[in-house]
């Protein structure tokens, strides 16, 4: 059975790892510097693709094709259902719809799906957004690094892979990170990835957030199947950092009595092997492995990697052209030697020879024909390269301005206090008549649930520098189940 070489780049460390089959030939990681990978973006392509060198080379790990999973965080998981379209318009159908359910803007995203066994007359598909940014960054270190991407996992449905179950809740965390999925017939019905508050240092506060986040998920997916809600005999599996905390199982389900353990390990390993760190691995070796009648595992295999950076095909133009060559000038040399010998032995088949000679001037002059044809191909080449260059300059400084704005959502939302929700968060010119502005604007409008918590916010917003003005402009106090609330409208100028 052929080897697999899977990689996950997350925003602390490296995993490799080579299985053959279901057994573990070899385990290895190499930690990154702090900032290097932010929620799953690698910030330096080349210092990344150069630390995946040394693990590879260091590790004595053969380069070449690899799975690699990117992580989940940003991306959305819905199942959507179709009514059914001939095949030609499905692909269509589907982007429509999600543009429709996805509840961000879809030219930030790569949509990703795979069409799910349905009833007739319908079509079910597993649809996911996964940001643009992070997709680019992580293929592009790979590529950097070397190694040729052959597929593009998401972390969290890697990780769904490894339960052998078709009824299952899945709890992971690693550092700030944590993924928790719903599994119902084999397909994850939710999945949440999220990264935990900076101030939660401790084990303590980091399972408090996790159960309530867990509490949340089956809160949010009872909601939905009213007719069919989680109960306690759906297992709880845990893996990460938190397969070993099992003194703090019983906070993590909080009033939940569900049978709660490890998740298992899907392969073979030797000693010393720790399969809650390589779980997210183990889960995209999975997909490699032929698929057996007592498997349970996830149905989800999608191949996330955007079509124009799949390997293309060889065009039929690139293997004839030096093929007719080679044998032009093959035919000319044995055509020469065989016109010598001929001339050599017997001058009664001067005519022919003669006639042979023809034909290799008829040749020559076609292969010159092409010889220039290829020239003037090599032309228009040379002539694209200064319109791709411009292009690459484009795409670079569009990419850099929405890095800029990505780090104000973020820090928007990192520096709410659980006093403080938001409404909206727009960014663009001030719809208003508070203030006068020409340039674009961070709006915010939302609640908090004191006058003195819409102020602290405000305060820290301008506290961190990073725009030029903060600016309440708007502050109302109205009543809520019989409790004051304020709503507010505060803008952000850079």
């Amino acid at each position: 059975m052929a080897k697999t070489t899977t990689l996950y780049i997350e925003d602390a460390a490296i995993k490799v790892l080579v299985n053959n089959g279901k057994k573990v030939e070899k385990w290895a990681s190499a930690p990154l510097e702090a900032g290097l990978v932010i929620d799953g973006l690698i910030q330096d392509e080349t210092k990344v693709s150069e630390e995946i060198k040394s693990l590879f080379s260091r590790e004595k790990i053969p380069t070449g094709r690899v799975i690699a999973a990117m992580s989940g965080l940003k991306s959305i998981f819905r199942i959507i259902s179709l009514p059914a379209v001939p095949k030609n318009i499905l692909d269509e159908a589907i982007k429509n719809e999600a543009n429709r359910v996805i509840p961000t803007p879809m030219d930030q995203n790569y949509l990703s799906y795979q069409v799910l066994p349905s009833a007739q007359g319908e079509v079910k598909v597993f649809i996911v957004a996964h940001p643009k940014n992070t997709t680019d960054s992580v293929i592009k270190t790979i590529n950097k690094a070397g190694l040729r991407l052959e597929v593009l996992d998401i972390a969290p449905l890697a990780l769904c892979r490894c339960a052998n179950l078709e009824k299952v809740i899945i709890v992971s965390n690693w550092l700030d990170n944590v993924d928790i999925a719903v599994i119902i017939g084999r397909i994850p019905e939710v999945i949440r990835s999220l990264s935990l508050p900076v101030e939660s240092q401790s084990v303590a506060e980091r399972i408090s957030t996790i159960a309530e986040e867990l509490n949340r998920t089956i809160t949010f997916y009872n909601s939905s199947h009213a007719e069919s809600p989680l109960d306690e005999s759906v297992p709880v599996l845990v893996s990460g950092e938190l397969a070993n905390e099992q003194d703090s199982w019983s906070s993590l389900l909080d009033e939940l009595s569900n049978q709660i353990s490890s998740l298992p390990s899907p392969f073979i390993a030797g000693e010393g092997f720790d399969p809650s760190v390589y779980i997210v691995n183990m889960g995209m070796a999975l997909r490699a492995l032929p698929a057996g009648t007592e498997h349970q595992n996830s149905l989800i295999n999608i191949n996330a990697m955007p079509g124009f950076y799949k390997p293309k095909g060889t065009s039929l133009a690139s293997i004839l052209v030096p093929t007719v060559i080679v044998l032009l000038v093959g035919g000319l040399v044995w055509g020469w030697f065989y016109i010598d010998d001929m001339k050599q032995k017997n001058n009664v088949l001067e005519p022919q020879v003669q006639a042979q000679e023809a034909t290799l001037i008829q040749k020559r002059a076609e292969l010159s024909a092409l010889n220039s044809q290829i020239a003037e191909t090599q032309k228009s080449l040379d002539a694209a390269n200064p319109v791709v260059t411009a292009l690459n300059d484009m795409l670079w400084d569009m990419y850099q301005g929405r890095e800029a704005i990505t780090g104000d959502y973020k820090a928007i939302y990192n520096l709410h206090a659980s006093n403080i929700g938001f409404y909206t968060i727009d960014y663009g010119p001030y719809q208003g008549d508070k203030i006068v502005t020409t340039t674009n604007v961070l709006t915010i409008r939302g609640y908090g649930l004191t006058k003195t918590a819409v102020l602290e916010y405000a305060g820290i917003l301008r506290g961190s520098n990073r725009w030029q003005n903060v600016i309440i402009t708007e502050m109302m106090e109205t009543v809520f189940n019989s409790e004051p609330i304020y709503y507010f409208e505060i803008v952000l100028i850079n």
